[in-house]
Order: C-alpha cells, then sequence, then structure tokens
C-alpha cells in the first residue's frame, strides 16, 4: 500500500512495478524510453485569470503499481502468456476469463471456452489499449505539424486457407483420397538453421580456427566442417521473391505523426486459447527510395517444439514497414 507522498522531499515520486523487477533478476530490464503523469493530480483556475492554484498543500500519494502498468504483456519462452489483467479480462498462460462469479463467499473467474474466445479477442485487445490511455502520459503537441491522428486504409484483412493450401517444408499428404499440406516441425529448420535467424550474433557459424600468427588476424580452421544452417537473405529482392506466391495486404498510413512511432503486437484468438504470436527482427533492407529509404522486415509466428526436443519458428506472417 502507498503512502503519503512528503512534499518536501519528493515533488516526482516513481517506482519499479513488480513486472520492471522481474526482469532485473534476469538481467532483462532495459529502461529505453521515460513518460511523465498528472493523473494524481487536478488542476483549479485560481482568480480571474484562469492561472492554476497552487498544488503544495494537497496530499498526495505514493506511486503504486496498478494493474494498467502492463500494456505489452510478457512471453514466457515459447507461446505461453505470462499473467495480466486488462479491463474485465484476466489471462494466464493460453487461459482466458472473463468477470468472475460468487461461489460461496469466494470469487471465481469466468473461464471463456471455444466461440466465446474468439469473440472476445477484439475487446481483450481493446482493453490493453485502454490500459495505455490510462496512463495518462504528458505530451507535448507540435505545433509545425499538420497531422497528428492514427488512420488506416482499412482495419481488417482475411486470408483463405484449405486443404490445398501448401506450407513451406512441408510433405504433401493424402486423407480421404484429397491431397493436404501440413506444417511439420520436423521438416523444418531449427532456430539455429532457420535463415531468419542466421543475422544474429547469436547464430553465427564459427567454426574452430588455430590462433593466428603475429602476422596475421586470423588462424587457419581446425579442420572443415559443414555449414548446416541456412544463409541469410542478403538484400530485400531475396525476401521478396520468396514471398512472391504468398497472400499479402497493403494497409497505408492515411494519418500519423511527424514521428510515427508504432507499438505493434499480435494475439491470435482460437477455440483453444490466446497466444500472442512471436516476432523476429528480419533486418533493415535498403530499397533505393530517397523519399522512404529503407524497409523494415518483422516475421510473426510461433516458437514450437519437434520430436527430437528441438525448438522450430513457425513463420505465418511477414510484416514490411516502408
Amino acid at each position: 500500500m502507498a503512502g503519503i507522498l512528503n512534499k518536501k522531499e519528493r515533488m516526482l515520486d516513481m517506482i519499479v512495478t513488480s513486472e520492471g523487477r522481474r526482469q532485473a533478476t534476469q538481467g532483462q530490464m532495459r529502461i529505453a524510453y521515460a513518460t511523465f503523469t498528472d493523473m494524481h493530480t487536478f488542476y483549479q483556475a485560481s482568480g480571474s485569470f484562469g492561472v492554476a492554484e497552487p498544488a503544495d498543500s494537497r496530499i498526495f500519494f505514493e506511486a503504486t503499481n496498478r494493474v494498467q502498468d502492463i500494456v505489452v504483456p510478457e512471453l514466457e519462452p515459447g507461446n505461453s502468456l505470462r499473467p495480466f489483467r486488462a479491463g474485465d479480462f484476466i489471462v494466464d498462460g493460453h487461459t482466458m476469463a472473463s468477470g468472475s462469479f460468487k461461489v460461496g463467499f469466494i470469487d471465481r473467474h469466468n473461464i471463456l471456452t471455444g466461440s466465446q474466445i474468439i469473440d472476445s479477442g477484439e475487446d481483450l485487445t481493446t482493453a490493453i489499449t485502454t490500459n495505455f490511455q490510462q496512463q495518462r502520459i504528458l505530451r507535448t503537441s507540435d505545433p509545425f505539424s499538420d497531422t497528428d491522428d492514427f488512420t488506416l486504409s482499412h482495419q481488417s484483412k482475411k486470408f483463405s486457407m484449405d486443404k490445398k493450401t501448401k506450407f513451406s517444408k512441408a510433405p504433401p499428404g493424402t486423407k480421404f483420397g484429397l491431397t493436404y499440406s501440413v506444417a511439420n516441425a520436423d521438416a523444418s529448420p531449427s532456430l539455429f538453421m532457420d535463415k531468419r535467424f542466421a543475422h544474429f550474433p547469436n547464430f553465427d557459424y564459427l567454426p574452430p580456427v588455430n590462433l593466428p600468427p603475429p602476422e596475421r588476424t586470423i588462424g587457419d580452421p581446425i579442420g572443415e566442417y559443414v555449414r548446416l544452417n541456412e544463409p541469410a537473405d542478403l538484400t530485400f529482392e531475396q525476401i521478396s521473391q520468396s514471398l512472391s506466391t504468398r497472400q499479402r495486404t497493403i494497409i497505408d498510413f492515411g494519418d500519423t505523426s511527424r514521428d510515427n512511432n508504432l507499438a505493434c503486437q499480435i494475439f491470435e484468438f482460437s477455440k483453444d486459447g490466446v497466444e500472442k504470436l512471436s516476432i523476429v527482427d528480419g533486418g533493415e533492407f535498403d530499397d533505393g527510395d530517397p523519399i522512404s529509404p529503407g524497409k523494415q522486415v518483422y516475421y510473426i509466428g510461433k516458437i514450437v517444439v519437434d520430436s527430437t526436443g528441438a525448438e522450430t519458428f513457425y513463420n505465418i506472417f511477414t510484416v514490411v514497414f516502408d
């Protein structure tokens, strides 16, 4: 429980939230941005000039944890969501609940199942956005910008998939006389062999070498080792070629701020539960466009485990920001 703020010692109060402390214990906390809010006070005009009256005689409470602090739910290794609350919804792993009901003197969560999860998907994502809005973050309006709204060319897009849809590196199968394609984790490369991860230093091909002599910087290889991982795509043309036969859609940002800062997270709602998809940064590629230089590529999907226990990335969407 928060105490009363000592106005003689502090005029700005801040804490590390429960999620921040959890990340700090694992060495994962990275402070990248700072925001300020005035949600704990109010403004009242004093006199006839509309000047706000002094607030130094008011009682203020220390900062404390709130459920609204979580606007980006964290993933456990794999695709299981850490517990969080947004609006009337509670999510824990793949389980989604809405509201509660009493059993005697005990409140029980109303677990959603089947089509209830799909029907509540939009409401949950809206509740997460509301968490961000309830931060009541102070901001500065840009007087030199004629655009500060956020509008899209369209709000939804449907992709069709049936038994004849072909998946990459998936062997065809036959059932009831129909030929179909099934995504197979055993037929897909593991994380350390997937080209979508090949540009990260953690996945470099590093065959052992001897110590170099004084006149050289690189030593001779100890032996010949087969490079098992796929080579990374080095140009955007290579990525475009691999996506040429895939379904696609273009979403135009009709109105954004000049900075165009975006926060994006993608959820999957099915009858089996709710999942947050993993995002792999594919890198930025030069496209020769002088007006909007560079294309940022992201791979959207989920991590599954094959029969040998190796982790495999299922790439569901490829998102390109231009």
